[in-house]
């Protein structure tokens, strides 16, 4: 097994920080668009300020769809997983003890879901085909977030093997989204009481 020279361990750690970004950003733009369906505590918040909410909820889902397509681009200046495994394969000093075959594997086991982002990206995200019809459900819910889940084991495996080191996929303001609808839904029922 060839040990890696500095070159190589710094583009290897650079890639895997863009990656974990990446990674990031999906999972946080996945959660805030979780947090703004409109679930029977917040339809009426929602529906007050549509303007808002509307173009906000389909903003967080195409980013959401445009962050997890980067993460499984083929292009080779894409801070993607397959650029990660394929650095692995060529030389798996940069992670000993990594099997990429098996995390290929645990990849594919989400093919499903990849393949509506993928064609939601392609047709709705990044690009407007108006030979398409909409998908009803362009992401599946319970699928995306098994897989977000996996992508975060997944890396955290490769980061753990490189450099002992574990990430969190939160951001510590994860719970504003909640908190603002809550404000609002508190402001709108104060405004609607009967002044004495």
């Amino acid at each position: 097994m060839p040990t890696p020279d500095e070159r190589q361990v710094r583009e290897f750690e650079s890639l895997l920080e863009e990656l974990r970004k990446q990674l990031l950003d999906a999972c946080v733009h996945f959660d805030i668009w979780v947090q703004l369906f409109p679930t029977a505590q917040v339809v009426d918040v929602i529906n007050q300020y549509k303007g808002f909410f509307l173009p906000t909820i389909n903003a967080h889902l195409d980013r959401f769809i445009i962050k997890v397509s980067n993460l499984f681009s083929n292009s080779p200046s894409s801070p993607s997983f397959y650029r990660i495994f394929k650095m692995l394969y060529n030389n798996p000093a940069f992670a000993s003890g990594v099997d990429v075959r098996s995390l290929r594997k645990r990849l594919k086991q989400h093919r499903k879901v990849l393949e509506a982002i993928k064609e939601y990206r392609n047709t709705r995200a990044a690009h407007w085909d108006t030979q398409v019809q909409a998908q009803r459900k362009p992401v599946l819910f319970g699928e995306s977030k098994r897989m977000l889940g996996e992508l975060q084991d997944i890396f955290n495996e490769v980061c753990r093997a490189h450099s002992r080191i574990v990430w969190s996929f939160k951001y510590s303001q994860q719970s504003n989204t909640s908190s603002l609808l809550n404000t609002l839904k508190l402001r709108r029922k104060q405004k609607l009481k009967p002044t004495l």
